[in-house]
């Protein structure tokens, strides 16, 4: 055996990877500093209490094929009615936001944040409380978890009371070749990108967990 293999080196991001636009977008009760949960990545700490049901969003990034796609680590599949299942990929982070360095969970003790889908949309919403000094973890559910499952009801409640609302009535009396295009009827969970080595995405006690 070669005693003198060389080991691949693995690039750990700091903050003088981050673009300045992503800095500048940071929340208040936010900031960037290395993940507890992936050494070689950068993640999004609380500074300040956040509530629970707190929205934040949306992620950003650019809409690609699956086959487009160079890496699933820092990208969300939405499924557009005229165009099929895109990407919006992040992984340039010149082209993302800072949502792009939210971490996966590795369990479901440490998550705090889901994904919701709303037109076409993904944010994060805050599953519990955080406290100041507790870094921000996303991991996808769908609506098997009660309490996303209600989360997720209280967005489409809210969907069906902006349809309804008199402002909106006002835009369906529109001419048919002014009207805009319909949003979709109700927010949905979107579909979860695989779990990737490196990503820190990884069920208890360690093991890396993927998705269909």
């Amino acid at each position: 055996m070669n005693q003198n293999t060389t080991e691949s080196t693995v690039a750990v991001e700091t903050l003088d990877d981050v673009p300045e636009h992503v800095l500048r977008g940071l929340p208040e009760d936010v900031r960037l500093f290395p993940s507890a949960v992936d050494k070689t990545r950068l993640g999004v700490w609380a500074t300040k209490s956040i509530l629970k049901g707190k929205k934040f969003g949306p992620f950003v990034g650019d809409k690609k094929k699956r086959s487009q796609v160079k890496s699933n680590v820092y990208m969300w599949e939405v499924y557009y009615p005229n165009l099929g299942w895109m990407c919006v990929d992040a992984t340039d982070p010149k082209k993302g936001n800072w949502l792009r360095y939210i971490n996966w969970a590795r369990s479901g003790k440490e998550q705090n944040l889901f994904p919701l889908e709303i037109n076409r949309t993904i944010y994060y919403k805050s599953l519990k409380p955080i406290a100041p000094g507790e870094e921000l973890l996303v991991w996808y559910n769908g609506e098997d978890d009660p309490e996303i499952a209600a989360a997720i009801e209280e967005e489409r409640a809210s969907a069906r009371s902006r349809r309804h609302s008199p402002k909106a009535k006002k835009g369906r009396a529109l001419p048919a070749r002014r009207a805009a295009p319909r949003a979709p009827a109700l927010p949905a969970a979107p579909r979860p990108r695989p779990a990737a080595a490196g990503h820190g995405g990884g069920g208890e006690g360690g093991d890396p967990q993927t998705f269909a």
